[in-house]
Formats: C-alpha cells, structure tokens, sequence
C-alpha cells in the first residue's frame, strides 16, 4: 500500500497503512473499576525447576494485572503452575479467602480458572475443526441431552460467540485454521467465556495478530473487567503491559522483582526492576 523514506514514517503512520484507518489510540479507554480482593497468591513454588519461586501477590475483581520480565523470567511457568498444568511443590492459592487446590487444569476450571496459552496454533485451538467445535469444547457437558450433544444449543452458543466477539467467519462450519490469527484469538476467548469463570489467565493474548485485532482483544478484555471479571496478563510488550494493565509485577528468575501501580510507571521503571539481581547488581541477560 506504500513505500516510503523509514525517517518519514512515525508509528501511527505505519498503522493507519496497515488498518486503513486512523487509530488514534493504541489501547481503548478503561472503564473497569478494580473491586475487593479475588484471588491470593501466597508464596508459590514451581515442583520442577526451573520454575516460580515464592511467589506473592493479589488479584483484585475487575482488574487486569500485567506480568513483565525478560525471557527466562519464569512468567509462562507462573501462569501454568497457577492453572495446575505445572505441579506446585509449596505455597496456596486463596478465591475469596478460601484455600483452592488446582492440581490440574479439570480442577481449574472447577474452581473459576480459565488458560489462555502463549502459542495459540499448537496449544489453543484444534485446527482442522470448525468454529462451532471449537467455541464449545471447553464446555461440553453444557450440551448433554441425555447420551448426545445438543446441536441446537451449540450452534445457538456458537452464533453468541461469532456476534459478540465480532468474528469474520463465512459460517459456523469453517474450518478455524483458516480465519486471521486475530479472529482466532477471538473465538480462543469466547472458548473460555463458556466455562463458568472467575479468573482469566492469558500468556500473551495478542502474540501475532495484527495491530487492529489487537485493539479488538483489547475491547474484549475491557468489557471482561468492567463485569467482574479479573485477568492475569503476560506480555513482552511493555506499552501493552502499561495501556492495559492496573497494577504490574515484574519478574526476574521465577522470583518477583517488584510490583507497581500502573499510574506513574514508566518502561525504564519496569527494566531496572527486571535487570536487577537480587544482590542489587545488573544481570548478565
């Protein structure tokens, strides 16, 4: 659509070549009001190393907490060992003051927890099956009519999904795989929202996907929060970390580094605090 000099070009003009639109803020205005604390994390510990280690923080209803750090952090373990895919050797897990024992992702999603993986091609969806099978795996049993699956009720559910999310889909019956890697994150999160959740894990929800979806995934997580819900992001992109986050905690080596109130957060902020060792010396990474 065009070639122009790299020292004429600004972020925003690249953008508008690419959506064909202004975009004139990257991240949509919060709506969300955080509420009373959700979730506890108590001083977890990863079984097999490398892992989390002693891990602590709180999880407030109707907040999104972003979770920054350098490759190698420990972050995807965090989320994995929170979620019951990775074995804790120590350290609890509180909802609403109530000691929960995710000691697998079926326990999980029991308890209100619901995983949205780093690598959405290999871990998140099923390629070679529809959008209609995809928006209700997570939740067949809501299906049940005695020993078969109602086809009404998926379909019904399956059209929910394709509104509300705004997926662009010829049909229900088209083949994931072949959608844009943004409309399938779409239909990943819907996926989720079939299960009765109360906390949203994602491991970088926009990884891949263009930058107008992102500001669509973006909507999304809003609308979550500003109903209750709370989420968990990991992102590497630290202006995506500071637009939609509440509060951050940075990692470094499966430890917690430090946490901030978005306001008034800076990247330089969060990089001094990933960079630094426990000791207080930079590390070699």
């Amino acid at each position: 659509v065009a070639t122009e000099s790299a020292k004429d070009l600004t972020t925003d003009k690249i953008i508008k070549l690419m959506v064909g639109r202004d975009l004139t803020n990257r991240f949509p205005p919060k709506t969300n009001v955080p509420g009373e604390v959700m979730m506890e994390v108590k001083n977890l510990t990863g079984k097999y190393m490398p892992s989390c280690v002693d891990v602590s923080f709180e999880l407030h209803k109707g907040e999104i907490l972003g979770v920054a750090g350098l490759v190698g952090s420990r972050r995807t373990e965090l989320l994995e060992t929170i979620f019951g895919v990775a074995h804790k050797a120590s350290g609890e897990i509180l909802m609403n003051g109530k000691p929960v024992n995710n000691k697998d992702s079926s326990v999980a999603i029991k308890n209100g927890f619901a995983l949205l993986t780093e690598e959405r091609r290999a871990t998140g969806i099923f390629p070679v099956m529809n959008i209609n099978f995809n928006s209700v795996i997570a939740n067949l049993k809501a299906y049940k009519n005695g020993p078969l699956l109602s086809n009404l009720k998926m379909s019904k559910d399956t059209g929910w999904v394709i509104d509300s999310m705004r997926v662009k889909t010829p049909s229900q019956k088209t083949q994931i795989r072949t959608l844009s890697g943004g409309n399938q994150q779409k239909v990943v999160f819907a996926k989720l929202l079939n299960c009765d959740l109360k906390v949203l894990i994602l491991d970088e929800p926009t990884k891949g996907i263009d930058v107008g979806a992102k500001y669509s995934i973006y909507e999304i997580m809003n609308e979550l929060t500003a109903n209750g819900y709370a989420i968990i992001m990991v992102s590497s992109e630290m202006p995506e970390v500071l637009g939609m986050a509440d509060r951050i905690v940075v990692m470094r080596n499966g430890r917690v580094a430090g946490q901030f109130d978005t306001e008034g957060t800076t990247q330089e902020m969060i990089l001094e605090a990933s960079l630094k060792q426990e000791d207080g010396r930079e590390s070699e990474s």
